[in-house]
């Protein structure tokens, strides 16, 4: 037996122990110390439950970090809601204008932090750290924050939820003038006549419940050369009297949408069951459940989340408000841009929706030209027009007169200006009315603006497409809350589903085009 290295313990002078005794107890009190040092580093955090580990990765790998990062964005989007519902709430004070105003332009400073990228700095540490540490991948306390407000707005949520459904079984009663005039059309053409000719105000009043705050007045008539938004006793006196009269020009009647706004109400109109709700209640569900299927596992409790506090979509979903329809359209053309047929299909059926979808035809160009070339992104676009043209050419044929006019109608009829975004300060006397112009030239200038900003980051970034479109209609002459509030939950869907982003250079595709078949024939002979 080798004993070379065996080491005797000794006898400390003094002391009634060896060495090795004292050696072990040193340990000891080192692992001792070690171990309440853990323990207060590790302590709980305040606000964190454990049920928040189902929004919340605790897995500490590497590959994880995506998902963390996702998670994290996630509670910039409930931000975005929480505010765009606070924004909704009634005030009675003209000061009050400021908070709704301050709120939207929260809401988009949200929803930028929720798809903007990394600082360099912050790149540059994550790719030197080799393993994630679990205090680095907790939750911060304002994202637990959040989430906890977040599930208490469900509670609305909830509500609206259930009001979708009773009154689904109930009698026509939408809250705007819009969903009306759309059935209405439905019901006109299935008698056989014209919806964009025969339309008008004292047949809508006969037909459906309206009250006098779902209307759309204009500056016309009674209310000729008039800025400030009439009262509802005005708007109640004239509507008194208008079943009487053969023509109200105080009121928009005319079928203002696209044909397929009303054609996909046909059906309702052959049943004669005038209540559509239950449509564009589907069309909400199909939204979320195409979130559900489409988006990363680990992401779906905050797909169910968001959907339930969804608070304003849902509040336009319970009104009939058609944005539902197109924002559908609009997420399936995003989601399914490598189909080029069923993304072009289906951002022509936007088109033929509603006029605001036009506002996204710049960006679903920019995206493909960056991603599919020039020749893909024309070929795209000439099938999306081709398909929303061919769905409005029979009105078109019929009186092109009378469909001009009505898609016109939102810039073309005199409206009072009115909405949450720049004109509020102006309707509440903070600020002085300017011309329209003035707000035509904003607009446009914010137009071209979010152009340029989604070139530079729409290969990164497609989804920015949702608040970079909606963005300058903040500086309209009617800025509408219905604008914004269907964007913060189709934002989220595209951020968090599978849609790889883009590497190549810009216009690298016109080379890869010619080098792609040689790699390939060089594969194949090794």
């Amino acid at each position: 037996m080798n004993c070379a290295n065996l080491q005797i313990p000794q006898k400390i002078p003094g002391t009634g122990h060896t060495s090795g005794t004292r050696l072990r107890a040193n340990i000891m009190v080192q692992r001792s110390v070690t171990q309440q040092t853990t323990l207060t580093g590790e302590r709980k955090p305040l606000l964190a439950f454990r049920w928040m580990r189902h929004f919340f990765t605790e897995e500490t790998s590497s590959d994880q970090r995506h998902i963390a990062d996702l998670q994290r964005r996630a509670a910039w989007i409930a931000v975005a809601l929480i505010l765009q519902t606070l924004s909704g709430l009634p005030l009675a004070t003209p000061l009050g204008a400021l908070l709704p105003f301050g709120l939207i332009l929260a809401g988009f400073g949200a929803l930028y932090m929720a798809f903007r990228s990394h600082s360099k700095k912050e790149k540059d540490t994550a790719t030197s750290t080799q393993t994630t540490s679990h205090s680095s991948m907790r939750p911060k306390l304002w994202q637990r924050v959040m989430l906890i407000l977040t599930c208490v707005f469900t509670l609305v949520g909830v509500y609206e939820c259930g009001v979708a459904v009773f009154q689904c079984f109930q009698s026509p009663r939408f809250s705007n003038d819009g969903t009306s005039i759309d059935t209405n059309a439905a019901i006109l053409l299935v008698k056989g006549r014209n919806p964009y000719t025969d339309s008008n105000f004292p047949d809508l009043l006969r037909q459906f419940s309206i009250q006098p705050e779902w209307t759309t007045p204009l500056r016309e008539g009674q209310f000729v050369n008039r800025l400030d938004y009439p009262s509802m006793a005005e708007l109640q006196s004239i509507m008194t009297t208008s079943l009487k009269a053969g023509n109200v020009p105080e009121f928009e009647a005319r079928v203002s949408y696209p044909a397929l706004s009303f054609l996909t109400l046909v059906p309702f109109a052959l049943v004669q069951n005038y209540n559509v709700l239950p449509f564009y209640l589907i069309c909400y569900v199909l939204i979320v459940f195409i979130a559900w299927k489409s988006v990363r596992r680990e992401l779906r409790p905050w797909v169910a989340l968001l959907a339930i506090a969804n608070v304003p979509m849902l509040a336009s979903t319970v009104g009939g408000n058609l944005d539902i329809l197109y924002t559908l359209f609009l997420l399936i053309s995003w989601l399914k841009r490598d189909m080029r047929w069923t993304s072009a299909i289906f951002l022509g059926l936007a088109l033929a929706t509603k006029q605001i979808s036009w506002y996204f035809v710049p960006f679903y160009a920019i995206m493909t030209l960056q991603y599919y070339g020039w020749r893909n992104s024309l070929q795209r676009l000439l099938i999306s027009g081709a398909v929303a043209l061919a769905i409005n050419l029979p009105f078109i044929m019929w009186n092109y007169h009378t469909w001009l006019a009505g898609i016109m109608a939102p810039v073309a009829d005199p409206m009072f200006p009115l909405g949450i975004g720049l004109v509020s300060l102006s309707t509440s006397h903070i600020l002085p009315y300017f011309p329209t112009w003035v707000y035509s030239v904003l607009e446009l200038g914010g137009m071209l603006l979010t152009y340029v900003w989604y070139w530079r980051i729409c290969r990164k970034h497609p989804e920015a497409v949702f608040l970079l479109a909606t963005m300058p209609l903040f500086l309209a002459w009617r800025s509408l809350s219905s604008y914004f509030y269907c964007v913060a939950f189709p934002l989220f869907m595209l951020l968090t589903a599978h849609m790889k982003p883009a590497t190549q250079p810009r216009f690298a595709f016109l080379r890869a085009l010619h080098k792609t078949s040689e790699p390939r024939r060089l594969t194949a002979s090794i």
